[in-house]
């Protein structure tokens, strides 16, 4: 019994993704990126702010745009579609990992190689409460991927 204990141990940690290949998220619960866990003023996004998509594991990537105050679009997004209930998620960077801004389904099971969907923003939620968008494991509690929205670059 102790042996398919290990094994269901294992399979589950390898779903998720080696712990050499994450952060330490999974210790702290927090997103992966360093923030002092409050939005100020000039952190607070907008229509047209990206935010590119740091890989933690699974092969994370693309850029998130805010289209609107509704609607954020992943472009050339990527994802193995591995792990075990991974969902994107909308937080405050450097803020400890909490549920309220959920913004997808589970996509494990769902790989996904330069996509463009769209994601749309919950009802309630304001530009004021988070300012980083994470593809985040909820089992193990570790961000597969994240990152912090920017102003447009001007030019």
């Amino acid at each position: 019994m102790r042996s398919l204990t290990i094994l269901a141990t294992a399979l589950l940690l390898s779903a998720c993704g080696d712990a050499a290949e994450t952060t330490d998220t999974a210790d702290t619960g927090d997103t992966g990126t360093a923030g002092d866990s409050v939005v100020d003023e000039a952190e607070v996004p907008d229509v047209g702010w990206t935010a590119e998509l740091e890989n933690f594991s699974h092969g994370v990537g693309g850029t998130a745009v805010i289209l609107d105050e509704r609607t954020i679009e992943l472009r050339d997004f990527t994802f193995d579609g591995g792990g075990v209930d991974a969902r994107l998620f909308l937080v405050v960077d450097g803020a400890d990992f909490n549920e309220d801004i959920e913004l997808s389904d589970n996509l494990v099971g769902t790989a996904f190689t330069g996509e463009t969907f769209t994601v749309t923003i919950p009802d309630g939620v304001s530009f004021e409460d988070w300012n980083l968008i994470t593809l985040w494991c909820i089992p193990f509690s570790t961000a597969f991927g994240a990152g912090v929205f920017l102003p447009p670059q001007e030019g």
